[in-house]
């Protein structure tokens, strides 16, 4: 493993990791490997198989969804 050191950290960044790594329950460090692997190893969203897909989706739906159609599908696995 490889070691970082990140100087002029400003206070209100170092506050707001802080606040995530507890929220994460991780530790600092943790986090903000996190972070760092979210931005730059995020996969790559292919624009034309999200479309496909919302289009498929669209075809499942028959018709228009009433307020209680989407009241029921939220609550379907719930407990």
């Amino acid at each position: 493993m490889r070691t970082l050191t990140v100087k002029n950290l400003p206070a209100a960044l170092h506050k707001r990791l802080a606040a995530r790594a507890a929220e994460h329950q991780r530790s600092l460090n943790s986090e903000v490997i996190a972070c760092l692997k979210a931005a730059v190893m995020a996969e790559q969203v292919d624009p034309d198989a999200l479309l496909a897909r919302a289009r498929a989706l669209r075809g499942e739906v028959r018709g228009a969804l009433t307020e209680r159609d989407l009241r029921r599908l939220r609550s379907q696995g719930r407990p």
